[in-house]
């Protein structure tokens, strides 16, 4: 593994950065009908040993999915038990939040796998989480990526269709959540898995469905919370967001994805939970019945 280059000889090629315009379409006169049983995520279990997030816990009344960090970008065990513990008392679903091993740069520094170490990758931090929470009598509902592996996953085809494959090769019953778009749609596809289409309310969005970097507002939190709580209306309401160019696309959306950093992401996500009628979670609860009581991995 390195940092900023790419292993020679590992099974995969690099490719240039590419936006794609994925499944954002330019403003037409389309009827919409408001979503009311959108799901809330947000991410936890980022601390490991004395450094913990104390926010974490507090929005967990307002969101209906968890992802839970899996100990190579952030995370370690008794951390993702106690998680798991607070998400069955608040009845949230439960999902993997899974990331480079790269804890100095919280998973956010660019690093490339060959195709079958990311496989190993991903599937070693799903069977960490598992243990856990078949001890518990739980599953895996979802499956988010996070950090530099959250770009890839809406960048790079080979990218997301080897996270796919390696989730569907875990359970098939598993959600794939990334940002809204075609890359993730024909990775889930090509994988025979669900696609869990997310929107970051949060984030700077350009006209063609992509997220720009993160930039704080210093001195601007009021205005932050009111940009993102205008975005999330926005988005419930008419299925469109408005672009850093004030251009608007329509967008996919199953998932709203709230931050989890500080007092003003509980404002948000308390906002955002106000403004869907009835939201419920990301996983396929139409299988629900057929799973009730047995493990969904044989």
């Amino acid at each position: 593994m390195g940092y900023n280059r790419r292993p020679p000889n590992r099974g995969q090629q690099r490719r240039p950065y590419q936006r794609s315009n994925n499944s954002t379409r330019t403003d037409r006169t389309e009827t919409f009908v408001q979503k009311k049983n959108l799901d809330i995520n947000c991410n936890v279990g980022q601390g490991f040993g004395i450094y913990q997030n104390q926010f974490e816990e507090k929005l967990l009344p307002y969101v209906t999915s968890i992802n839970i960090a899996c100990g190579a970008h952030a995370g370690d065990p008794l951390t993702m038990t106690k998680v798991i513990d607070l998400a069955k008392n608040y009845n949230v679903s439960i999902g993997a939040l899974i990331g480079f091993d790269d804890r100095v740069g919280n998973g956010e520094r660019e690093i490339y796998l060959g195709v079958e170490e990311l496989r190993a990758m991903v599937l070693y931090q799903l069977g960490a989480l598992h243990a856990l929470l078949h001890s518990k009598g739980m599953e895996i509902k979802h499956v988010r990526t996070h950090g530099f592996l959250y770009k890839q996953l809406y960048t790079d085809v080979l990218i997301a269709e080897t996270v796919a494959k390696a989730v569907g090769e875990f359970s098939r019953w598993i959600t794939l959540v990334g940002l809204s778009g075609s890359v993730l749609t024909t990775a889930c596809t090509n994988a025979n898995i669900r696609a869990g289409h997310e929107v970051q309310v949060a984030r700077r969005y350009r006209k063609d469905g992509t997220i720009l970097p993160f930039t704080t507002l210093a001195g601007n939190t009021k205005n932050l919370i009111e940009s993102s709580a205008d975005k999330a209306r926005e988005l419930i309401q008419t299925g469109r967001l408005t672009c850093d160019d004030n251009s608007k696309i329509r967008v996919n959306v199953d998932t709203i994805h709230i931050p989890s950093d500080d007092e003003q992401s509980l404002e948000l996500a308390r906002l955002v939970r106000a403004m869907i009628p009835d939201p419920k979670p990301l996983h396929t609860d139409q299988f629900d019945k057929y799973l009730a009581g047995t493990s969904v991995l044989n």
